[in-house]
């Protein structure tokens, strides 16, 4: 990139409008059991009972919208168990959508890159040397660090001035990689810069802490190095949520294609060689979304983030789910009962679309396989584990895609 194209860059991106915090998708916010607790003890909120996206009972609230960096602090803090949307149509609130899957994508980066860094410096010689001559005060675990050595520290300005000194020298080097690869597309520059505050103030403040321990030694440019790394590396998968956005997306509106068009055919008699015309008018579309309030027929997404049954060295798997009402043609689920044997989890994306006889399902494959091709060659080269399929479920008559990642 030119000098001329950087200075541009640089100054688009200071000048980019600051997000609206508030996400406005119409959710049933399901709550952990330590959620819960907090939840009745600190907020006046009506906690009530609710089936989620598999029809499980379940308890949390409901809320028309929520504030973004608060709904990153409960799911940090591992007081989010499912966000459940279900309404009669789902395009319309796009932007909503891609937000809160950024926001989830995220902060499950943002609460793995503590103990990331912690590991880092538990297993340094320095700290190893502390603790073998200060085994009272050993210190192999965060929880080692009590509040009292954390509030003593960030009450001290000679050791505030060092860390915030710290964080800047990070944040400038590390956009400066950023700025300087050469492979990487203005969006992804755009998107890592700004992205990047976060990742340094969502550092838990006991690894700062045990930052102090190294920073007086000799050792001092070498852990800022091997902090430089590791966020630089977290940022990488920041692409992941850009993908995975845009393959939801593109799933969304497949399904609500889907949707629309059974609704017009059962009840509106619309023959299946016009419903794509009829769908486009925008005056349908409403006729249609009436239809689906009154036989409460909705288009469902969850993001399940299982914390409760995560061990500590799995703070970052969650599950997508996208439901909507209406089968495949019999023929294709035929195939894929076959296909699928005893394998109740669902058929591959990709596998599905080659198998589907209906020629309007292949060609709208396309974005979607794209989509989905890109996620599986990013978490196969950085070792994270990410699955996508598709499975009729009769009994309720409806298709799911289900995503399952662990970053």
């Amino acid at each position: 990139m030119s000098l001329e194209n950087l200075a541009k860059l640089k100054e688009k991106i200071e000048n980019i409008p600051k997000k609206n915090p508030e996400i406005h998708l119409p959710s049933m916010i399901f709550l952990t059991v330590s959620g819960l607790e907090f939840f009745k003890k600190n907020t006046q909120i009506q906690i009530k009972r609710s089936t989620n996206i598999n029809g499980f009972v379940k308890e949390g609230y409901f809320s028309k919208s929520f504030n973004a960096q608060a709904m990153q602090k409960l799911i940090m803090n591992f007081y989010i168990d499912e966000i459940y949307t279900s309404l009669p149509e789902l395009l319309p609130l796009r932007n909503d959508i891609i937000s809160t899957n950024n926001l989830i994508v995220y902060s499950v980066l943002y609460r793995k890159l503590t103990p990331t860094l912690a590991k880092a410096l538990f297993e340094s010689k320095v700290v190893k040397e502390f603790n073998r001559k200060h085994p009272k005060y050993s210190m192999v675990d965060l929880s080692h660090i009590s509040p009292a050595t954390v509030k003593l520290v960030f009450e001290n300005p000679k050791y505030l001035k060092i860390i915030s000194d710290v964080k800047v020298s990070l944040r400038e080097k590390i956009t400066e990689r950023i700025l300087s690869n050469q492979y990487l597309e203005e969006e992804d520059i755009i998107a890592r810069i700004r992205a990047l505050p976060k990742f340094i103030e969502w550092i838990d403040p006991r690894v700062w802490c045990l930052f102090l321990v190294i920073f007086f030694t000799e050792f001092r440019e070498q852990f800022l190095s091997t902090f430089e790394n590791i966020i630089y590396s977290y940022l990488d998968h920041t692409t992941i949520a850009t993908h995975l956005s845009n393959l939801i997306m593109e799933f969304i509106q497949n399904a609500e294609k889907a949707h629309f068009g059974i609704i017009a055919n059962q009840q509106l008699g619309i023959p299946k060689n016009k419903i794509d015309s009829f769908i486009r008018e925008r005056k349908n579309r409403i006729e249609l979304k009436n239809i689906a309030i009154q036989k409460k027929q909705n288009l469902e997404i969850s993001w399940n983030l299982n914390p409760e049954k995560l061990s500590s060295s799995n703070l970052s798997k969650f599950q997508i789910l996208i439901s909507n009402f209406g089968l495949i043609d019999e023929k294709t689920a035929q195939k894929l009962r076959k296909k699928m044997g005893t394998d109740t989890e669902g058929i591959n994306i990709a596998s599905f679309y080659e198998d589907s006889d209906d020629e309007e399902t292949k060609l709208g494959a396309g974005l979607g396989l794209l989509y989905n091709s890109y996620l599986e060659q990013i978490c196969k080269k950085e070792g994270i584990h990410y699955k996508c399929v598709i499975y009729p479920e009769p009994k309720k008559q409806k298709t799911t895609v289900k995503i399952d990642i662990r970053l």
